[in-house]
């Protein structure tokens, strides 16, 4: 990597890290939460199942936006909206105002996937080693922000503290950010502004050294207008946004029961002083074990000449995984979970780099903003449902159903190599 690919990695895996502490503040404080606002674990999924379907539905207009605008500065608009989403949601005194602005810090959230990794598609050669970073670095903040949120409701016996605290760190953050410059790629100006204003951000036009433009300054062009070749979806790109859709579902169902799983089904964790701070750090613990198999899938997605059979041995593994989960307790529960977490985080740099190979260079942010809307926003029912299936069944039932749908996940991921195997073998005749 050259001086400004290395800039635009370290940009964009700092900016992952922070965009899934945000989201994964949740889980730590969930029972409290749930406990501060007499709310049963069904009712305040589905309030929070909002806020999660808008992190990934809002990546399909943030995607477009990336395209259109520049990754830079939709990833800059992103960070500002979580810092200041994340305090009112600290802020909010009832459980109306708690949804309104999760779901705000939702939609801000959505910003980030297509952006940051259009960041990367776009500036930097070689992808697997810049996917790995971002990889790690974005399960790093998965797993480091219960521990931040547990340590938060220790010290001040809210779980309030949690959000404003890292919203506060968020607004340094996001102007670090700001003023921070990659080759390439533009800053917010007033023309921007005003062309969102007068509602014109979506006709860009390209100057010679590829900046995009829009609003007023798009408006002097004289070229004549092209009509865009008509584009096919390969059939074997919606097979991998299937496998996006399941392994969202998993993902969110598996990272937001841990901890109250732990506190359930762990000795030490149930009769603890302080039970919400000793799941939140079992769960940071484990979960920073994921940083291994995100770096073993970037490491395999630049090697691998099929990657899609790497992710057919993911869901080998994860599969009994899940199901032993449900049924263990204490000891073996942990041990579970440990490989639980080593193997499935594998998956994402994979799926990243498989994106970008059946995506136009054109349309990155338009591919990363679908992708990331069918783990996100489709894997968010996962809340929901699993907040049904504990309040009737009991937490441990959830990672049942994980183990089946990774079930489907495996019949998926066969698919996509068929798919890709037959079309080498045509490509070959």
């Amino acid at each position: 990597m050259n001086a400004n690919e290395r800039k635009v990695a370290w940009l964009a895996s700092l900016s992952h890290g922070v965009n899934h502490g945000y989201m994964t503040l949740l889980p730590a404080v969930l029972v409290v939460l749930a406990g501060d606002q007499s709310l049963g674990f069904f009712a305040l999924g589905a309030i929070i199942n909002v806020g999660y379907c808008l992190f990934g539905v809002g990546s399909i207009p943030a995607g477009i936006m990336a395209d259109r605008l520049g990754a830079k500065k939709m990833l800059v608009l992103g960070l500002w909206g979580m810092a200041i989403s994340a305090i009112l949601v600290g802020l909010s005194p009832g459980s109306w105002s708690f949804g309104f602005a999760y779901a705000l810090l939702g939609l801000t959230a959505s910003i980030y996937h297509p952006s940051g990794l259009s960041l990367i598609a776009h500036h930097i050669a070689k992808k697997g080693k810049a996917l790995s970073l971002h990889g790690i670095l974005g399960n790093l903040g998965l797993s480091l922000a219960p521990l931040f949120a547990g340590t938060m409701v220790m010290l001040f016996d809210t779980w309030r503290a949690a959000y404003i605290a890292f919203g506060i760190l968020g607004l340094i953050f996001a102007f670090v950010v700001q003023i921070t410059v990659i080759d390439g790629e533009n800053e917010w100006s007033r023309a921007d502004l005003m062309g969102i204003l007068s509602w014109r951000p979506f006709r860009p036009l390209s100057n010679a050294s590829g900046a995009v433009t829009i609003g007023a300054e798009a408006s002097t062009a004289a070229e004549p207008a092209v009509t865009p070749p008509v584009s096919k979806i390969p059939v074997a790109l919606l097979v991998l946004y299937g496998g996006s859709i399941l392994f969202g579902f998993v993902y969110r169902g598996s990272l937001t029961f841990f901890p109250a799983l732990f506190q359930q089904e762990i000795n030490f964790v149930s009769t603890a002083d302080q039970p919400v701070m000793v799941a939140g750090m079992l769960t940071s613990a484990i979960l920073t074990l994921g940083i291994f198999g995100q770096w073993l899938g970037g490491y395999l997605s630049d090697r691998a000449r099929h990657p899609e059979l790497v992710h057919i041995g993911i869901y080998l593994i994860v599969i009994p995984a899940a199901y032993y989960i449900s049924r263990y307790t204490n000891t073996s529960l942990i041990v579970a979970s440990i490989v639980f977490t080593l193997v499935f985080y594998g998956w994402q740099p994979i799926q990243n780099s498989l994106i970008a190979s059946y995506t136009a260079k054109r349309s990155y942010g338009k591919g990363y903003g679908w992708n990331f809307f069918f783990i996100m926003g489709m894997g968010s029912i996962a809340t929901l449902v699993g907040g049904y299936i504990v309040d009737s069944k009991g937490v441990d039932a959830v990672y049942t159903l994980l183990a089946a749908l990774s079930i489907l996940g495996l019949m998926v991921s066969i698919l996509a190599y068929t798919l890709r195997y037959r079309s080498d073998v045509a490509r070959n005749v």
